[in-house]
């Protein structure tokens, strides 16, 4: 539960409202909740609160990382978006994502519909494109019965505690992911397969080829048709990338969720996805350093052993809305039951 300790001190959000720290030594989020009938009732009046806060909460952004607004009028997604509408928009939107979610109404996207049995690790939004988000804003429409967090962590006390030897090949030496999407004729029937392997026409959006020639070329990703119908796009990257305002160095890539190793999907999905791709289809991620070379099995348990360590997971209530740093925090997903509708926007 977040602390009764008040530190509007640092908040510099003014007098109507409280912002409290999440428990002792969790160092993130910080909770924001009104003290005002108009912010609690309002959505017009909350949205607006929102805006004419907006370098505020940046600052507590660069500063802790995430900020959670609990009991604002947020009442659903059309709030949620009026409440956001004023922040810059990711230009080509979730074009060559990973991850299985749909669009809900403008920026507005699901956060993800990969199955409730499954945890999504700590990892940075998009880390695998060179055009991402430097912001998160992430939505409760609808909290589930049981579990279903997302997990926050982070990313300088992960830098802190992670191997130093890895942590410092990986930034002299680069990420290349190498990610593929399946024709759109060829059908999974496994649910935790077919959301880690997306068709073309899915990830951006259209059925026409040369469309998806055109993004790869606008968003200066390799693009390579495979014999089997789908397609492959790459990208060479760095391991860490430096803060837009704060100017810090800090580690930005997905190696401990993109990197395809028992240690990381499991003994029973990676025989899976062996049996399924054979030698006919390519597996949906390869991700190596840079220059090809490969990236260590053990390592890659050592990271997310360490992620696994960092996570902070506080349970969602209806409304909340949490802002999140995409440099300095990472985020996942704690498996969960019921009916759970947590939505995402992508932002700069």
């Amino acid at each position: 539960m977040p602390s009764q300790q008040p530190i509007n001190g640092a908040c510099n959000l003014g007098e109507a409202v409280v912002c409290e720290a999440y428990g002792p030594g969790a160092g993130l989020p910080l909770f924001v909740s009104p003290l005002t009938t108009s912010l609690q009732k309002d959505s017009e009046a909350a949205a607006q609160w929102v805006r004419a806060h907006e370098a505020a909460l940046d600052d507590i952004l660069h500063d802790v990382g995430a900020v959670v607004l609990r009991g604002f009028a947020f009442p659903d997604t059309r709030g949620f978006a009026r409440a956001i509408d004023h922040y810059p928009e990711m230009a080509f939107g979730y074009a060559a994502g990973a991850a299985p979610r749909a669009n809900i109404q403008g920026r507005v996207f699901e956060a993800t519909r990969s199955p409730p049995e499954v945890s999504i690790p700590l990892h940075q939004e998009m880390a695998y494109l060179p055009i991402f988000p430097t912001r998160l804003a992430f939505f409760c429409n609808h909290p589930p019965d049981t579990g279903g967090e997302t997990l926050i962590g982070d990313v300088r006390r992960f830098e802190a505690s992670a191997p130093g030897r890895f942590r410092d090949e990986v930034e002299a030496r680069g990420v290349r992911y190498v990610r593929s999407f399946r024709a759109p004729d060829w059908p999974i029937e496994d649910p935790r397969l077919e959301g880690l392997y997306k068709t073309w026409a899915e990830a951006f959006s259209t059925d026409d080829p040369r469309e998806v020639e055109a993004a790869c070329a606008a968003m200066a990703l390799g693009c390579a048709w495979n014999a089997d119908g789908g397609v492959s796009v790459s990208y060479d990257a760095p391991g860490f990338m430096r803060h837009p305002v704060t100017g810090r160095r800090l580690w930005f890539n997905q190696i401990a969720t993109q990197t395809m190793t028992e240690s990381t999907y499991g003994a029973e999905i990676m025989g899976a996805f062996q049996r399924l791709c054979g030698a006919d289809h390519p597996l949906p991620y390869v991700t190596t350093f840079a220059d090809g070379g490969p990236i260590p099995n053990e390592a890659v348990a050592a990271i997310r052993q360490t992620l696994a360590g960092l996570e902070v997971a506080f349970p969602w209530r209806k409304g909340d809305l949490m802002l999140l740093d995409n440099f300095l925090t990472f985020h996942g997903r704690s498996p969960f039951t019921g009916r759970r509708d947590v939505q995402v926007a992508l932002l700069n």
